[in-house]
C-alpha cells in the first residue's frame, strides 16, 4: 500500500498539469480575439507594433496618450445614442420577456383548462420555425400602423418568446409543487401573489439562464432594426455604420453573463421556501 500512494498522487499531480496547461491555452484562445479588438479601438496599427507577440499588447510609452485619445474620440455622439437605444430595447425586451414567459409557463403547468395542450403544442410548432419567416408579416404590420422608428417595435416581438416559454414550462414540470400552491391559497394569498412570492423565485435559475440569452440575441440583432429603425437617432449599436468602439459591443452582454451565472448554479426549491 505505500508504495501505491505515491504513484497515485504522481498521476493526479500530472493531470492537474495537463488540466491546468490546457486551461491556460483555451483561455489565450478565447481572450486573444478581445486583444484585437481593443487595438482597433485604441487606433493601434498592428503592423507598427514589434512582431515579437510578447510586445504585441505593450506600445511605446510616449504613444499611449494619442491611443487614448483615439479611444474617446470614437465614443461620438451617434454611438453613443445607438448604445443607449441598444441597452433600452435589450433591457426592456429582456425583463418583460423573463416576466411574461413565467406567468405563461406557470398557467400551462398549475391550471386545467380546455386549450393548454394545444396551446403548449403549438409553441413547440413555432419553436421549430425559422423566426425570419415572420419579418415580412410583421414589417408590413409595422408599416400598415406608421410605426417605423419606433424602439417599441422591437421590443414587442421579443417579449413573446416561444423558446424561453417552452423552456421554463419544461423546468416548471420538474420543480413545481401543488401543495405549495394550495397552501398558499389556504392562508389566503391570491393568484398573483403567489406568482411573485412563490413561483418566480423557484424559477431563478431557469430566469437566470434565458435571461442571458434573451439579452445577447437582442442586443446582437441586426437584421430587424435595420429595416424598422431608418432614423439615424434611432437605430441601434450592431446596425450603426462605421467604426464603433468595438469594446461596447460585447461588454454588456459579458457583463449581464457575470451577473447572472450565479442563478444558474443556484438552488431550486431552497429559494421559494426561504421566501
Amino acid at each position: 500500500m505505500s508504495t501505491g500512494i505515491p504513484a497515485i498522487k504522481r498521476k493526479e499531480f500530472i493531470f492537474k498539469i495537463v488540466t491546468y496547461a490546457i486551461s491556460v491555452a483555451l483561455g489565450y484562445l478565447m481572450i486573444y480575439p478581445f486583444i484585437g479588438l481593443l487595438i482597433g479601438d485604441f487606433g493601434i496599427d498592428p503592423e507598427s507594433v514589434n512582431q515579437d507577440r510578447m510586445l504585441y499588447l505593450m506600445p511605446e510609452f510616449n504613444n499611449l496618450v494619442q491611443y487614448w485619445k483615439n479611444f474617446i474620440f470614437s465614443f461620438n455622439s451617434s454611438v453613443l445614442t445607438g448604445f443607449k437605444n441598444s441597452m433600452i430595447v435589450s433591457c426592456t425586451s429582456t425583463i418583460f420577456c423573463m416576466y411574461c414567459s413565467a406567468i405563461t409557463a406557470y398557467a400551462l403547468t398549475a391550471y386545467e383548462w380546455k386549450l393548454r395542450q394545444a396551446l403548449d403544442k403549438a409553441i413547440l410548432i413555432i419553436v421549430m420555425l425559422p423566426s425570419t419567416v415572420a419579418i415580412v408579416g410583421y414589417y408590413q404590420l409595422v408599416w400598415k400602423f406608421h410605426m417605423i422608428n419606433r424602439l417599441s417595435m422591437l421590443i414587442f416581438p421579443a417579449i413573446a418568446s416561444p423558446v424561453t416559454i417552452l423552456f421554463m414550462r419544461l423546468y416548471l414540470k420538474s420543480t413545481f409543487s401543488k401543495e405549495i400552491v394550495e397552501s398558499a391559497r389556504i392562508d389566503g394569498a391570491g393568484e398573483f401573489r403567489i406568482f411573485n412570492q412563490i413561483i418566480l423565485p423557484l424559477l431563478k435559475p431557469a430566469i437566470g439562464t434565458q435571461a442571458i440569452f434573451v439579452f445577447s440575441t437582442t442586443w446582437n440583432d441586426v437584421f430587424v432594426p435595420s429595416i424598422i429603425l431608418i432614423r439615424t437617432e434611432k437605430r441601434t449599436l450592431p446596425a450603426i455604420t462605421g467604426s464603433a468602439p468595438q469594446l461596447l459591443y460585447f461588454l454588456p452582454p459579458l457583463l449581464i453573463f457575470l451577473f447572472l451565472q450565479r442563478y444558474i448554479v443556484e438552488g431550486i426549491t431552497l429559494g421559494s421556501v426561504k421566501n
